[in-house]
């Protein structure tokens, strides 16, 4: 069966080469639909994802901003963290701005000075980032996070790891996680903040972007050189750490275990904009998603979550990034299962069954699938690991909450939107209707003497502030004239007020 993706939303052209090297085909006009695969670098909307069908694939959910987001992030972590104190503490004491501005003013009563490190709430690659001390530089709408200034250092320099995860299916969630990743290393030698070093971003930041423009930033130039240079080999990294005597395989557990939470985080979300779009798919499985996870390990061998990156970028700039990003985006186009079609179509079904037979029918499509499912990703997945579904059931509780913190969130959404519109609204209706009511007058668009005859009636529209004459009667009382007359069977203008008009 001949796969085809369409590539025209992506900027990447390692995307391209490994479709060709799939022995797949590519398409690159934005109108064509005949495509198995459709791979883009933006998010994707709800409403587009309504228009695909059961079998194509599209490497994106909706919904994932509540952890792509750094203000969205920041609110569902503390939420849930409020529940799980323990098991949610891997991430940096976090406030959002502006709702949180009063605690965060609360740190700077303090003689002790603190740095922390503000964040825009929607960029990446390192933009608009900066480190301050001083409250009045911090702006009225950002994130701002208490900077974790005792970092594990090699040879001198701060680093994070970009660590890359597949996000398969949202409902059953299936989490698996790549042997391969990168290590990102600031290019000048770390030091304590103080007030002297606080703008060095390429010494507290380890952003590729922002490290890649100074002048001491070294490539490698061969896969040979994976650990040499300030982009290195992840699996090169946890070879090193391990030479050094540091418990590896408990390392790797933490990270994992700080993936899986905080998808969970995410889950209820998903599941309902994917449901909602998509409400006859059996499979939960035309969305996938490969994340970039930013981890920092610090001085006692933690892994600290920086943030988690929707799109994270696929630009291939030396070898390492070359083989790295090609097996990352190649397992998981195989772990998609496009070469082995079900037929999973419920129309004629609908037509032959009740409601009760859809539902085991569609039951056992989803079944039958699964099943395909398990055995397509035991063969293909390549360098990928499951990570969740696992045996752990304190992470059903972790779910669990999640969408208890996801449902009350909405909820306080909606109240929020009425107090500030809808009411108002209701309001102003309401008030304008009970004042506008005073006379069929004002229900009228053309004024009484436009009316010529009876069949102009059927024209009247809505008027605003018209009034009938007044006329005086001979015992000295003004009184309004009667506009039609109702005594006949056909309805006509009243004698009087035609004189007048």
């Amino acid at each position: 069966m001949e796969v085809i993706v369409n590539i025209s939303n992506t900027q990447y052209d390692v995307i391209e080469e490994i479709i060709k090297d799939l022995n797949w085909k590519c398409t690159t006009n934005p109108e064509d639909t005949k495509y198995d695969i459709f791979w883009q670098d933006s998010a994707l909307s709800p409403e587009n994802l309504a228009q695909l069908s059961v079998h194509q694939r599209i490497n994106h959910f909706p919904g994932i901003q509540t952890i792509s987001r750094k203000d969205e992030l920041a609110k569902n972590l503390k939420s849930i963290q409020k529940i799980f104190p323990l098991a949610y503490n891997f991430f940096p004491k976090t406030w959002v701005l502006p709702r949180d501005f009063a605690d965060l003013k609360s740190q700077f009563s303090n003689k002790k000075p603190k740095t922390y490190i503000c964040k825009p709430e929607a960029l990446s690659q390192g933009k608009g980032i900066f480190l301050t001390r001083k409250l009045e530089d911090i702006p009225e709408k950002c994130v701002v996070q208490r900077y974790k200034q005792k970092p594990y250092l090699i040879d001198g320099l701060k680093f994070d790891l970009r660590v890359y995860v597949l996000l398969l299916s949202c409902d059953p969630l299936k989490i698996y996680v790549h042997k391969e990743g990168l290590v990102r290393f600031a290019t000048e030698s770390y030091l304590l903040p103080n007030c002297g070093n606080l703008g060095n971003t390429c010494m507290h930041l380890t952003n590729y972007a922002i490290n890649k423009e100074n002048p001491k930033f070294e490539y490698n130039s061969s896969l040979t050189e994976d650990f040499k240079g300030h982009k290195r080999s992840l699996k090169k990294l946890f070879e090193y750490l391990g030479e050094n005597g540091v418990n590896t395989k408990q390392l790797w557990m933490d990270i994992e275990d700080i993936i899986t939470k905080t998808i969970c985080v995410a889950q209820p979300a998903l599941v309902h904009l994917y449901k909602s779009s998509q409400p006859n798919d059996p499979t939960g499985a035309i969305c996938f998603q490969v994340l970039g996870f930013d981890i920092l390990i610090n001085s006692k061998l933690k892994p600290i979550l920086l943030e988690v990156n929707h799109t994270p970028s696929f630009a291939t700039e030396s070898p390492l990034d070359i083989y790295v990003k090609k097996n990352v985006i190649s397992d998981a186009l195989k772990m998609l299962g496009i070469q082995q079609r079900i037929d999973l179509s419920m129309n004629e079904a609908r037509h032959k069954m009740r409601c009760k037979d859809i539902k085991v029918f569609r039951q056992e499509l989803k079944e039958k699938w699964l099943q395909s499912r398990e055995i397509i990703e035991e063969i293909y997945h390549g360098g990928y690991k499951k990570i969740f579904p696992n045996n752990r059931t304190e992470f059903q509780d972790y779910l669990k909450a999640a969408k208890t913190v996801w449902i009350n969130q909405l909820g306080a959404r909606k109240r929020k939107e009425n107090s500030s519109g809808n009411i108002k609204v209701f309001k102003s209706k309401f008030i304008s209707k009970k004042i506008t009511r005073k006379s069929i007058f004002e229900r009228m668009a053309t004024t009484p003497h436009q009316i010529k005859s009876s069949n102009d009636i059927s024209n009247i529209k809505i008027k605003s502030t018209s009034r009938p004459p007044i006329s005086l009667k001979n015992y000295g009382c003004y009184v309004r004239p009667k506009l039609f007359e109702f005594s006949d069977s056909k309805i006509s203008i009243s004698k009087e007020f035609s004189k007048q008009g």
